[in-house]
């Protein structure tokens, strides 16, 4: 063949080769550059179809990212249906497969005249061709595809032909480089944009002091995807499109104060995987939720410090300065201008600091749910609840007595103390708080020996409340006992119920018919009951100050536990 036959030839594949290379350095698709090379391929070299496998993400196998003569639907269709199998072995074993394992180029001049191919030979029939080459692509010293060039008839693939497709085969090596490369360095700036506007959100939310609702916004803004803040406890302290239902799968990350966790966010898994950068912004975000929690809870400990003060202030006031009080209790958020009920919790672990912080916290997570919200302070050891008469509790708790039965079930079952008695007082007038609080004192005093966690009613207590205001809850209970000691032994020893109907009795204005119908006897058994009472205890129920002194005896057994 003469230089001027050549020449022609040269300067088309030359072209060619310019043309790929400059399309190798622009912001083309990957699939569309190897489509071009196995256009180039097919122009140049006469191929009637052309095609670039690539191995699937778990090489399990090959299947087409580029080709020219094929139609998009049914290069899908090969891709779903028909992939070429890199886990076979001889005669089933394909010939791209052989190439993208051996390294080899490898060429089948007709199919036609091989005697026993395997499946792929059905492929073939199907798309047309007789002959084919397989060059496998290489790069860095790996092979990490194959390019693939068919014709319709029979052909021989001569030294030049293979070496100018293994030409083109380096170009779409080159090109899948530089796409990976350049895809990386968009994933890496992208990445960073990212990392940036996590960084400028989240600092941005921690400078305005949104507070952990305003974290969790910006999160959920992010990640697009539902967030939930929870303390310790399991307590909801913000959520952004979180289900109803706890169900879903959920990531998240511990918040940690000084080496404590304080509370747990959760970010909802279902749908894409969280990328490292999601991670990296939901981290930075306990960082901030951190920081909030902390500003919460130095506001916290302020604000119980002058609630502290102000519970002390309103429970040893002369009633002098009661103007005053109820103005600092106004700037607090507390209108105590009406009657207020006390509410007084007695615990086990009174004199222990870290206990006492736990259980102002649990009455504050309590606090919260009553309508309308007491004033709550821990005040001489016990925790003291200013409360509103008509207050109520979620699951239509209301009253005074029902709310306290149901913080100290709060307090015990979370496990903030180990058992608690409560006591409650009539609606008084708030310059009454300091007397009725000097009786609810003495109440729980006497109640000290319980190892039961309970509820004392102070509202229906018949005797006068000065005796309850000794401080002498020894000399109390001594004084129960020389009244009614010998009754209490009887009851005891006999499973009878004597205290029990004396207390019925009185309840009912010593009517025998109205206790009888309450305790489901004959009139006569009460007569029989209190006739033994007074036996044992030398008492006669129609002197009035042997009433008084039962009536007495009985209140202070109750408070105290006996009997």
């Amino acid at each position: 063949m003469s230089s001027q036959t050549l020449r022609p030839d040269l300067e088309r594949w030359l072209d060619a080769l310019a043309g790929i290379g400059e399309a190798v350095g622009g912001d083309a698709p990957v699939t569309d550059l190897v489509s071009r090379v196995a256009r180039t391929a097919c122009d140049l070299l006469g191929y009637d179809f052309c095609a670039v496998f690539l191995p699937t993400p778990d090489r399990h196998a090959l299947t087409i990212v580029g080709s020219h003569g094929l139609s998009a639907d049914y290069v899908a269709q090969v891709n779903a249906d028909r992939p070429i199998l890199l886990d076979v072995s001889g005669a089933e074993e394909a010939p791209t497969s052989v190439a993208f394992r051996t390294g080899e180029v490898v060429t089948l001049e007709d199919i036609e005249s091989m005697p026993g191919i395997g499946p792929w030979g059905g492929v073939a029939h199907e798309q047309g061709y007789r002959a084919l080459i397989s060059v496998p692509l290489r790069r860095a010293g790996a092979i990490v595809g194959a390019l693939n060039g068919y014709h319709a008839a029979a052909h021989r693939f001569d030294a030049v032909e293979v070496g100018l497709v293994s030409t083109l085969a380096t170009q779409v090596a080159v090109a899948l480089g530089t796409a990976q490369l350049r895809r990386s360095e968009q994933d890496t700036i992208r990445e960073l944009r990212r990392a940036e506007e996590v960084h400028a959100l989240l600092t941005a939310t921690a400078l305005r002091g949104e507070g952990v609702s305003g974290v969790a916004t910006a999160l959920a803004e992010l990640l697009a995807r539902p967030v939930l803040i929870e303390d310790v406890y399991g307590t909801a302290l913000a959520a952004v499109d979180w289900p109803g239902t706890d169900d879903g799968p959920d990531g998240g990350a511990d918040v940690t104060l000084d080496g404590e966790v304080v509370a747990r966010l959760r970010v909802l898994s279902a749908g894409p995987e969280l990328s490292r950068l999601d991670v990296r912004a939901i981290e930075h975000a306990t960082v901030v939720t951190a920081l909030e929690l902390m500003r919460a809870r130095t506001a916290a400990e302020v604000e119980q410090r002058l609630r502290g003060s102000l519970v002390a202030d309103l429970l040893s006031t002369d009633g002098a300065d009661m103007a005053a009080l109820l103005d600092r209790a106004r700037r607090l958020g507390w209108d105590l201008s009406g009657t207020q009920t006390l509410i007084s919790v007695r615990f086990v672990e009174s004199g222990n600091r870290s206990a006492t912080e736990r259980l102002l916290a649990g009455a504050d997570r309590f606090a919260a749910t009553v309508v309308p919200r007491p004033l709550a302070a821990v005040y001489r050891g016990d925790l003291v609840l200013i409360a509103a008469p008509d207050a109520t509790a979620p699951g239509r708790i209301s009253g005074p007595a029902e709310i306290a039965r149901r913080l100290v079930d709060s307090l015990t079952g979370t496990g903030d103390v180990e058992h608690a008695v409560a006591g409650v007082t009539s609606a008084v007038p708030t310059a009454e708080l300091a007397g009725v609080f000097r009786t609810l004192r003495g109440a729980l005093d006497l109640s000290s020996d319980a190892r039961e966690s309970g509820v004392i009613d102070l509202r229906d207590v018949a005797i006068d409340h000065l005796l309850l205001q000794l401080d002498d809850p020894e000399r109390l209970r001594a004084y129960a006992r020389t009244v009614l000691g010998a009754a209490l032994d009887y009851d005891r020893e006999h499973g009878s119920e004597l205290l029990r109907t004396a207390r019925v009795l009185l309840d009912r204005d010593l009517d025998r018919r109205a206790a009888a119908d309450t305790l489901h006897l004959h009139p006569n058994t009460v007569a029989q009951r209190m006739r033994r009472l007074e036996a044992l205890t030398g008492l006669r129920l129609g002197r009035p100050r042997d009433l008084l002194q039962l009536t007495s005896a009985l209140t202070v057994a109750r408070i105290a536990g006996l009997g």
